[in-house]
């Protein structure tokens, strides 16, 4: 090899290199991309799942305030037959 082929060779090396420096950085920022869609897809799991228990909380308070309720009813039902009202006046007459 002379110095023509040489000097022909080095320009072709630093070229391949930029290229593959590049493309290096090209694989970095979609690692970047896939690391912060993983986080943003794990932050919605657990949202969802927030949601979820949120949500079934939210149901059982419901059915121990209705079943609180009725226990309520059944003992003003009680307190008024003790006093001897007259429960149809009542359940008519607007309340």
């Amino acid at each position: 090899m002379d110095n023509s082929d040489a000097l022909i060779e080095r320009p072709k090396m630093q070229e391949l290199i930029a290229k593959l420096e590049e493309i290096q950085l090209g694989f970095r920022q979609n690692l970047n991309n896939l690391h912060q869609k993983l986080e943003l897809v794990d932050s919605r799991h657990d949202l969802q799942n927030s949601l979820e228990s949120l949500r079934k909380n939210a149901l059982t308070r419901v059915s121990d305030l209705e079943f609180e309720v009725k226990l309520l009813r059944d003992d003003l039902k009680s307190i008024r037959e003790f006093l001897g009202l007259d429960l149809d006046q009542y359940n008519s007459g607007g309340s």
